[in-house]
């Protein structure tokens, strides 16, 4: 699961499992076949034992083809080109099972991505927004000022849209900890009123570069250094925590329990382990692929 920042308690990536090295191994035919229909589709199988290489063959069996058609994910690598997901779902189950996790742990990591997903729809409207307005892939984040794990998420999100320039966009919804981070609402408010003057990524970025430093003088010091004009900025502050607590609520509908939390296209970004900015990048490139 995504590190994040909760108000209960901080979740921790699963502890690796023992590997299945006392699981038989597969006839040597079967396994060349295998290992040669994976690999021949860029599924990189270093770091998988012959146990693990065995429910990997099992799980390419047992799921349908991500793509929706009547056969399994195996015969989609096989025989359906068109199905670029497939690749994407292989390769996502062959780095679940090599992070060590048991065979039933990457099915519940998998169905959760590729067969029953947990989706939202975000309001969007009047949303601070990075990236072109057009791009294909549309990022929701639902994030905490005070949140450490926030601040991690950010270099990484900004890192997507240069790289994937003019093809993802990013919004940003505040969801913040109060009972865990007492300042992060008023500088969620900062923030809001800042993008009435237009520069909500500047306060943005500058909150999450003073994240320690988040009291009232500080935010006002930070409004004073982006030049915004003082009394209209203070006089947006009351609404702008209207808009803070609407997103909040919409958080809660959605029943986000921690942050960060982000929607790639609608689908809850989940993953096992530690923020990695592959797994984003990955996720990302399967959005392209459809």
């Amino acid at each position: 699961m995504l590190a994040a920042c909760d108000a209960k308690s901080e979740a921790k990536p699963p502890a690796p499992s023992a590997s299945p090295s006392a699981a038989p191994a597969p006839s040597a035919a079967a396994a060349d076949s295998l290992d040669g229909i994976l690999t021949g589709q860029g599924i990189d199988l270093k770091g998988l034992d012959e146990g693990q290489k065995r429910w990997l063959g099992e799980l390419v069996e047992k799921y349908q083809s991500p793509c929706g058609k009547p056969h399994s994910l195996l015969t989609s690598l096989k025989t359906d080109p068109k199905c670029k997901r497939s690749i994407f779902a292989a390769r996502y189950l062959a780095n679940l099972l090599r992070s060590g996790l048991l065979k039933s742990e990457a099915e519940e990591y998998y169905e959760t991505r590729f067969v029953t997903p947990e989706t939202a729809k975000c309001d969007l409207t009047g949303v601070p927004v990075r990236g072109a307005p057009n791009a294909p892939v549309s990022l929701c984040e639902f994030s905490d000022f005070q949140c450490p794990h926030c601040k991690l998420m950010e270099p990484l999100l900004a890192r997507l849209l240069e790289d994937f320039r003019g093809q993802v966009k990013l919004y940003y919804k505040n969801f913040p900890l109060s009972k865990l981070h007492p300042d992060a609402r008023d500088a969620a408010a900062a923030a809001v009123a800042a993008g009435n003057q237009g520069k909500f990524w500047q306060m943005h970025d500058t909150l999450f570069n003073h994240q320690d430093s988040l009291s009232a003088a500080d935010l006002e010091k930070y409004a004073t250094e982006l030049k915004l004009d003082l009394k209209r900025w203070k006089a947006d502050l009351v609404a702008a925590r209207e808009q803070v607590d609407r997103d909040r609520a919409e958080g809660e509908k959605f029943e986000i329990a921690g942050t960060p939390t982000l929607y790639i296209n609608g689908r809850k970004f989940k993953q096992a382990g530690p923020l990695r900015y592959e797994d984003l990048k990955d996720w990302v490139e399967e959005e392209l692929s459809r």
